[in-house]
């Protein structure tokens, strides 16, 4: 029906002028004549109603509809639009729907933050799949837990979901660092850092979590818990400078047993 439309809107304009001058011609703006017949035959995008979210910022939405450049459904590419603003880092998916006779509706589902990780001196959200939402809102509370380093943000759902597996390690996590994009380092809430192997970490907080001598570094004074060798424990006291904890600050690391917003 749109195509109907524009094409008797085309022939209208093109009856207007075809008795004009070459050079009146050239003065005619053939793309708002179109327009103002669109929208004067009921097809014109005249309100749009945004509802659903919370994060996603109202000025990116509107940014991704175009509607500066697009005024009217004839001319609205609904895909495309769809496409562009479910890049939109919060947004997970969007519907649009059209009203009659000139109003869109538009409801925006966003992501679901998984962790906070910690880049520099900023904190961002970053969702299940790893990617970023933004940096962390100063609005309100996340009880999230967080992890620091490069390449964190990409693999911390992996190392996470072991650690779920093993509640005395868990309930004392205060953040997980990633060492060289590599392995993981768990600092506890009381200090002690759990040194793990590269794509191991199921396996190596299984042997912590199995070991008596290694559990006294879950609660009690600060240690070094080395399992990188297969079947082989390491641990040695952490002195009292090197301790880290969850309040800690600094270059490359923050606080994470909860992220404030």
């Amino acid at each position: 029906m749109p195509s109907l439309i524009v094409a008797l809107a085309l022939v209208s304009v093109g009856v207007a002028v075809a008795t004009l001058p070459v050079e009146k011609l050239r003065a005619i703006d053939l793309t708002a004549k179109l327009n103002g017949l669109m929208i004067a035959a009921g097809f014109g995008i005249d309100q749009v109603n945004l509802s659903g979210q919370h994060y996603t910022a109202d000025s990116d939405v509107f940014d991704a509809l175009d509607l500066q450049n697009v005024k009217t459904f004839a001319a609205f590419d609904s895909d495309e639009a769809l496409k562009r603003i479910e890049r939109i880092p919060w947004v997970d998916t969007a519907q649009l729907t059209r009203n009659y006779p000139g109003t869109l509706d538009i409801v925006i589902h966003e992501r679901v933050p998984a962790f906070v990780w910690t880049r520099g001196n900023t904190n961002y959200l970053v969702d299940a799949t790893g990617r970023t939402l933004g940096p962390v809102p100063a609005a309100s509370s996340w009880n999230l837990p967080r992890v620091v380093g490069s390449g964190a943000d990409s693999e911390a759902v992996l190392m996470l979901s072991a650690l779920r597996q093993y509640p005395l390690i868990e309930r004392q996590y205060a953040y997980g660092e990633r060492i060289a994009e590599r392995r993981w380092r768990i600092v506890l809430k009381n200090g002690s850092e759990l040194e793990l192997a590269a794509d191991r970490e199921i396996e190596g907080l299984q042997e912590i979590a199995s070991a008596r001598q290694a559990r006294v570094a879950i609660t009690g004074k600060p240690m070094i818990v080395d399992v990188r060798t297969s079947g082989r424990i390491a641990m040695r006291a952490l002195p009292a400078a090197s301790v880290r904890t969850s309040s800690l600050g600094g270059a490359g690391t923050t606080s994470v047993a909860s992220a404030q917003q």
